[in-house]
């Protein structure tokens, strides 16, 4: 793993953290009906809106301009492994139902056969059962699916928390009018 995945996974925790805490603050701004709290609740949402829209803007930008040269590195130092014994592709061989670097004929090239995991439930015995599509595609297929999740789940989140914060404005809008009235009539 290296710095910036573990970044990432700190700034997730973080966030995440974050969430849960500004939550709690905001039942109980809600509870004590307290307009005060309830004010340093909307700032909170929004800051955490902010934040959060750059983190998935950074996100975005980064498997969207690092990620295919990291994904490509990263299998051909498999591939490199796969030469000195290391089963490491074979298990994403058979995870991904894909074969060699680019596709079977990887393995043509090197005068081998492709091994049992390039084939489904590792029968090689029939030519129908060889995956003809190669790792990397597969590979960078199955993680830019995955981001876009991420993203689209992230981007849920700022809207959710965009509509906490309106609905918190809209909320301390209430309880002033509310407290004005009973002034009023009082």
């Amino acid at each position: 793993m290296d710095h910036g995945e573990d970044l990432g996974a700190v700034l997730c925790i973080l966030l995440g953290t974050v969430i849960v805490v500004a939550s709690i603050f905001g039942s109980v701004a809600v509870a004590k009906d307290s307009r005060t709290l309830l004010i340093c609740y909307a700032v909170l949402l929004v800051f955490l809106l902010i934040v959060q829209i750059v983190l998935v803007s950074i996100s975005y930008a980064a498997s969207r301009d690092f990620l295919p040269d990291s994904l490509r590195q990263g299998l051909d130092d498999l591939w490199d492994l796969q030469h000195e014994g290391n089963s490491t592709l074979n298990t994403y061989e058979e995870w991904l139902h894909c074969c060699g670097r680019n596709n079977a004929e990887d393995y043509l090239h090197l005068d081998k056969l492709p091994p049992p995991s390039c084939c489904l439930n590792r029968d090689c015995t029939k030519h129908l059962n060889l995956f003809m599509t190669g790792c990397e595609v597969k590979f960078k297929e199955y993680v830019t699916n995955k981001t876009a999740n991420f993203h689209s789940l992230s981007w849920f989140l700022v809207i959710f928390e965009f509509a906490g914060s309106v609905t918190t404005c809209y909320l301390v809008d209430s309880i002033r009018n509310q407290r004005d009235r009973i002034r009023f009539y009082n």
